[in-house]
């Protein structure tokens, strides 16, 4: 599968599994078929850079975008323009629909927050969320009331949308305020993205870091629980890994194994690529 350019994400369709939604830097959302390797369809109404796009997991064929031009795009596969339109004062760096929901959606924003959307009401947000301070590159769901967000300011911060009241698309669906549960730091992110994973049984979350590191969070501690060090090559002598020491070289992404809370994949900026697993 080759697409027009440099493609900034990727995501599976969970009801048909050979679905791949990707977005690349000249703005275009392209749907696969990952069997035939063919294009099945190519949405190209963003005006600039996407950076994140999304299936929905309650509705197979609604998928979102959000791109440098400050708009989040809703798509149907079967359709060939967008279905919806936010617009955003601010670059969008990251898109996720509620797991449960298929009209509620969250994303990431240059201006410093998180919004959560109502689809049925798009005019403005049921909530924004405050605290970061500096763009907030990736938002993840840990449940349907639960947020993470990573940002530039080298922060992770864990987010209560409230407690659940009612089912997933009842204007009810939280009867509490959002707060900031907590924040955790150790890792440094300044500039780059690195990387935003929550593992399966949403108790732990890693994130890569600008000193070629992957730290893994509990959800419960605000320091590190484990932080791996990337490195470059082995001792010749000793058979040991021998630690990159290149300032530039930075975690860029990280990935827990779908069915297994044990196994991360995490990848850096010079290709390297390691499968750990915490004991």
């Amino acid at each position: 599968m080759n697409g027009r350019s440099k493609i900034s994400c990727l995501s599976w369709n969970s009801h048909f599994k050979a679905h791949l939604a990707a977005s690349d830097y000249e703005g275009i959302v392209t749907l696969w078929d990952s069997t035939s390797g063919r294009a099945i369809q190519e949405f190209e109404e963003h005006e600039k850079r996407v950076w994140s796009v999304d299936f929905n997991t309650s509705d197979p064929l609604l998928l979102a975008s959000g791109s440098d031009d400050c708009k989040v795009k809703i798509w149907s596969a079967n359709q060939r323009g967008s279905v919806q339109t936010i617009e955003s004062k601010a670059n969008i760096c990251s898109v996720k629909w509620n797991p449960v929901s298929e009209r509620h959606i969250a994303f990431g924003s240059a201006d410093h927050h998180i919004h959560y959307y109502d689809l049925r009401n798009a005019a403005s947000p049921l909530y924004i969320l405050e605290g970061h301070k500096k763009a907030v590159s990736y938002v993840k769901f840990i449940s349907n009331n639960e947020i993470v967000s990573a940002s530039t300011d080298s922060t992770l911060k864990l987010w209560s949308l409230g407690a659940s009241s009612g089912d997933a698309t009842s204007k009810t669906m939280y009867d509490e305020r959002p707060r900031n549960i907590r924040s955790f730091s150790g890792h440094v992110n300044e500039k780059n993205f690195v990387g935003l994973s929550v593992n399966c049984s949403g108790d732990f979350i890693a994130c890569g870091s600008e000193n070629n590191s992957v730290y893994t969070y509990s959800k419960n501690l605000v320091n590190p629980l484990i932080v791996h060090r990337f490195g470059n090559a082995l001792d010749t002598v000793t058979g040991l890994e021998v630690a990159d020491a290149d300032p530039y070289h930075f975690v860029s992404s990280v990935c827990w194994k779908k069915k297994d809370p044990d196994v991360l994949m995490a990848a850096n900026s010079v290709g390297g690529v390691k499968v750990m697993k915490m004991v």
